[in-house]
Order: structure tokens, then sequence, then C-alpha cells
């Protein structure tokens, strides 16, 4: 399987997956969603609450805070774990924001200051210790790692010359059957052409065909901001690595005690 990367920021990656199967994409789409490990708060101890809130609230509401996580100092180890303190009494009426919670970390922070947890009264008194830990989006949402996650089959377009495009008449991947049919199988090297084509199709306009190539898959998805999407795919790679490694050996045990 080849990975060529479309586009790949900060927030988004979009990569197609060439010389693949159905099978082997779904297995990476269900590693990115399941198995990259991302920080989160697991456990809230309330000391003081007077709030009009719940504590079962508010831990909600601390959970969905997306954390910044760093994979090189932390493991999956049950000890590995950072907290987030909020000792507050309300001067006056206000929101508590996540910028408001302490590390004990100064790199384990909360991705947006501005997140709103709950709203304070005056008088009103609101003491917590938030411990975050790594976890996988298989356990729970808060440790999913990105949104949005998509993929499809590359679409091939077929168009009778007369229908081509203007945009359409310098893509790079143009080519024309022994039919007289014109042929574009690599419609990511000429987006302004796919979209061309792609409102042709939806006005159904019939001297467009399209057909789907399950040997070729793009996928994308946005980062949730706990780690940026580059080490996303690779930390998925790696899991799917270790799980298929793990296959091959317990399948040589099993092989190996049924031949004794």
């Amino acid at each position: 399987m080849k990975i060529r990367i479309l586009r790949l920021t900060e927030g988004k990656a979009e990569f197609l997956l060439e010389e693949t199967t159905p099978a082997m994409a779904n297995a990476l789409r269900r590693a990115i969603l399941s198995e990259v490990p991302v920080m989160a708060v697991h456990e809230v101890i309330f000391f003081t609450n007077t709030t009009d809130y719940p504590d079962e609230y508010i831990a909600h509401r601390l959970a969905m805070i997306p954390i910044r996580t760093d994979l090189k100092n932390y493991s999956m180890d049950e000890g590995s774990v950072v907290t987030l303190r909020l000792d507050k009494e309300a001067q006056e009426e206000g929101v508590v924001y996540s910028g408001d919670l302490e590390s004990s970390d100064p790199l384990i922070i909360p991705l947006n200051s501005r997140i709103p947890i709950v709203t304070m009264k005056r008088g009103q008194k609101l003491k917590f210790e938030a411990i975050v830990k790594l976890g996988k989006g298989k356990w729970h949402a808060k440790w999913q790692p990105v949104s949005g996650l998509r993929y499809s089959y590359t679409p091939i377009y077929e168009v009778l010359p007369e229908a081509l495009p203007e945009s359409c008449k310098d893509c790079e991947s143009l080519e024309k059957n022994k039919n007289g049919i014109l042929i574009i199988r690599d419609p990511y090297s000429c987006p302004k052409c796919a979209a061309e084509l792609e409102r042709m199709l939806n006005s159904g306009d019939s001297r467009v065909q399209i057909k789907w190539d399950a040997t070729r898959i793009f996928m994308g998805f946005e980062s949730n901001g706990q780690i940026p999407p580059f080490r996303i795919i690779l930390t998925a790679a790696d899991e799917l690595i270790k799980k298929f490694d793990e296959f091959e050996n317990k399948l040589k045990e099993a092989l190996s005690l049924n031949k004794g």
C-alpha cells in the first residue's frame, strides 16, 4: 500500500491510499479513530461545589475539553497522569473557562483557553481536581483524536469529447480509450476539473459517467487538536503493525501447539 498526501495542515489531513483494498483502508480508519492514544480528563475529585450544576455535569464538560497530548513523556501506564485544578470563589457572576484550570504540567493544558465550563453566581464556590490520562477512542469518545473522518473510492470520470469542460483540457490524467471516450483517472491532480465534472453529474448530464476504483481510496479527517494530523497517521500505522505482529505470533503459537 502506498500513501500520497493531498493536503496536510495543522488541523486537517487528506491523503490517497493506492494499491490497497477496502479492508486495509477500513483497518487504518478504525485505527485512527480507536487506537491512537490522546489525553482527556478521566476522573474528577470534587471538594466543594455550591454552583447550580451537579458534579456529574461539570465532570462531563471537563472530559470533553481537548487536552494537548505528549506521547514522548507519557505512556498508557496507570501512573502516567496529569492533574488540572480549580479553586474558585466567585466575587461576581461570571463564567469559568478552561483557561482557569491550573495544570501540574505546563505543557499538558486545554487546547483552547476560552471553552466555557460553568457559570458561577456571586459567593458560589467550586473546588476540584481533574485527573488527566492517556486513553483510546475505543474506550470512550473523549479519547478520539479526530472528527469528520471520511473515506471513499477514487472516482473515474468518463466524458464524451464534445462535453469536456474547458477546465479539464489541460488535466494531467486525461486519456482516451479505444472508443474515443475521454477518461480522467486521477481527479485529485486537478480539483477544478473534478468539481466541474461533479457539477455536470449532479445536473443529470448523461455525457458524463462515473466509475469507482476500489484500489485507490481517499481518506480525510480533522484533528481535534491533541496531536497533529501527521502524528495521528503515523501512530495509527504503528498500532496496526503491532496488532499484525501480535496476530502473527499467536497464529504461529497455535500452529505449533497443533503440530505437537
